[in-house]
């Protein structure tokens, strides 16, 4: 590794080594570092003059584009101004959120200096500026900063954040959507089925009903070629799955004859009944019968005026990337982020997958109050996403993680990473529009490898998984963004901090307060055999990636900590499930397919598409689960535990 090129990478927040899970440090090739420089746009061809240039724009810069700040405390930022400006002839305006603008002298607001630097014969005083006091503070939300002076016209984006809600100690439920299973069902669960379980799950006290992500998936794949069932994988991240759309709840299908005669006929219920008796999700199937009978009902629509109609267009105005998106899945041509174009299709197959997307919305918002909700780290790189903001996902690459005990080859995730300096540019428009897609959804939020609003690990394409990079990101305004949406959405944020993670990761989710992910699987031990988790925490036995606990409990080298807790493995799911919903965790997520010993597990990390992942069915309906006194025992069991009440 050359000096020029550490220079280089050190100034794009590419990491050349990082500490492995055994604690040895790692050293990153130099063939990774230019290859993951290159994919960023670095001039890897002269990372001297690359270097120099870089030192030098940021030397010479005002204010940084993005400042984030926090809603308690100190509001203060960084200006730099050319040794010939002084400060007194310069103006300070921060125009709210709301539209007021305050206008000020910049010396005043001047706190302290903080040094003079002189780069490339460019002289640059720099000073710390206050923009709020502690009584006249600015309020969350997104303001515009700008300082002008002689030949001087900055502007940035100011975010200030306060702190993520912190929930009350409560529990949940969790059943992936896929696998619910009704005596009427497509051979897939539905957003109806959602609805119906998240109010059983409330009559019984839980506060929370989790599955995994519910965002469309690309089943037709790029170029003819398999599709992607991975609820990690999705085609975007601003949609939801049209799979589990319930067509019989539409009101479409009132004014729809082709849409009642399709499912009256004797050959459209054999399909459903063949589809409904597999073990395993057909999702081509299952969307295939599903969309048969959306588009009749699309047409039908669309036939003419209605207040229904108006609705839809209504939808299409305030969502233009979903009318994109609607031409995307018909295979027409898409305009990116903010090009003119995005008006209502016009299309039978554009308009189809609108009507689709609006359907999915309205029924995942009926489904309750409760959700708590799960958001990949990534989408498809052949899908939606990098279409609609082509500037921000970057080629060559592919997320992943670092080898560890469980990989130890390392992992490729699939997806584009984020461009982590062209979401400054772009003033985090796309995370944003992502959060605000799902946050008014969900009570509670899931954020997968929440590590990733830190570092995220790069692996080039071509290399080994073992050979990736960690690449910076901008993690205070990521925090603040994320922060700020949840507080405005009333969501608690959930991050998945599993495996290795830093310090520094934790002790900064604490103080957004956001919930660690803790997994008693994980944390067992003969001497320890039902450990506490952290309060500030949501706490269960496993995860869709780990063995269900009727398969953990049976594990051989798990023999001492069965006989810690001796008996069957019944009582000791019992024995867990008391210890977690009386310990201090402030939520508690318990599986519901746990409660009859179920073995089959969601996903089996590392294994093929022939493994049956992300494919399993429940293997008892929602109607015999409903009426199940023991069920409803077991939950009522921890929800006088979580109240702290006698569970006799």
């Amino acid at each position: 590794m050359t000096r020029p090129l550490e220079e280089l990478a050190a100034l794009y927040g590419v990491q050349t080594s990082y500490e492995a899970q055994t604690g040895e440090e790692r050293l990153a090739t130099p063939d990774a570092v230019a290859a993951v420089l290159e994919a960023l746009g670095a001039p890897v061809t002269d990372p001297a003059g690359g270097a120099r240039a870089e030192r030098l724009r940021r030397h010479v810069e005002t204010v940084e584009p993005v400042v984030a700040l926090p809603a308690v405390g100190a509001q203060q930022l960084a200006v730099a101004l050319p040794r010939t400006v002084h400060p007194r002839d310069c103006w300070l305006t921060v125009e709210t959120e709301d539209g007021r603008q305050r206008r000020s002298r910049l010396m005043p607001a001047i706190d302290r200096p903080l040094g003079s630097v002189n780069v490339e014969g460019h002289p640059m005083d720099r000073f710390e500026a206050r923009l709020g006091t502690p009584t006249d503070a600015l309020a969350p939300g997104y303001h515009r900063l700008r300082v002008e002076g002689p030949g001087i016209d900055a502007q940035a984006l100011v975010v200030v954040a306060p702190r993520a809600p912190l929930p009350a100690r409560g529990w949940g439920a969790f059943l992936p959507l896929y696998a619910a299973r009704t005596a009427a069902d497509w051979g897939v669960g539905s957003y109806t089925d959602l609805r119906r379980f998240s109010q059983w799950v409330t009559e019984l006290g839980g506060e929370l009903v989790g599955t995994l992500p519910l965002y469309p998936a690309l089943l037709d794949g790029p170029a003819g070629g398999p599709g992607e069932i991975s609820p990690y994988l999705p085609a975007t991240r601003l949609g939801w799955n049209e799979l589990y759309v319930d067509p019989t709840a539409l009101p479409e299908l009132e004014v729809a004859a082709e849409a009642r005669a399709l499912l009256e006929s004797d050959a459209f219920r054999a399909e459903l009944a063949s589809v409904r008796r597999g073990a395993l999700v057909d999702y081509e199937a299952s969307m295939a019968l599903v969309r048969r009978v959306l588009e009749p009902m699309s047409r039908a629509l669309f036939e003419k005026p209605s207040p229904r109609r108006e609705a839809l267009g209504a939808f299409a105005r305030s969502r233009p990337d979903m009318v994109a998106y609607a031409r995307f899945r018909a295979g027409e041509r898409v305009e990116p982020a903010g090009a003119a174009g995005n008006v209502l299709p016009e299309s039978p197959a554009s308009r189809a997958f609108l009507y689709a997307q609006w359907a999915a919305h309205e029924q995942l918002a009926a489904a309750g109050g409760n959700l708590f909700l799960d958001l990949p780290v990534g989408a498809h790189p052949e899908g939606f996403d990098p279409l609609w903001e082509p500037e921000l996902f970057v080629a060559g690459v592919e997320g992943g993680a670092p080898p560890d005990a469980f990989f130890a080859h390392g992992q490729r995730w699939g997806f584009r990473p984020l461009h982590p300096h062209r979401l400054r540019s772009q003033e985090y428009r796309h995370p944003i529009a992502v959060l605000r897609h799902v946050l008014p959804h969900a009570r509670a939020l899931r954020l997968d490898h929440v590590m990733g609003l830190w570092r995220l690990y790069w692996v080039p394409q071509g290399a080994d998984a073992a050979d990736g990079v960690y690449v910076r990101y901008p993690e205070r305004e990521l925090r603040a963004v994320t922060a700020l949406e949840a507080q405005r959405a009333g969501t608690t944020l959930v991050g998945e901090d599993l495996g290795t993670v830093p310090g520094e990761v934790r002790r900064e989710m604490a103080h957004d307060r956001m919930l660690r992910s803790w997994v008693l699987q994980f944390e067992v031990s003969p001497g320890m055999p039902l450990p506490d988790p952290p309060e500030l925490s949501m706490a269960s036995i496993g995860t869709h990636d780990l063995p269900r606990f009727a398969t953990f409990w049976e594990r051989p080298e798990l023999s001492a900590w069965r006989r810690s807790l001796g008996g069957d493995a019944r009582r000791a799911l019992r024995s867990c499930l008391d210890h977690l919903a009386a310990g201090p965790a402030r939520l508690v997520l318990v599986d519901l397919e746990d409660l009859w010993l179920e073995r089959w597990p969601h996903n089996r990390p590392g294994t093929g598409a022939g493994a049956g992942n992300w494919r399993h069915r429940a293997a008892r309906l929602l109607e015999d689960v409903f009426a199940d006194d023991a069920v409803a025992a077991a939950f009522g069991r921890v929800d006088a535990l979580r109240r702290q009440e006698d569970p006799g």
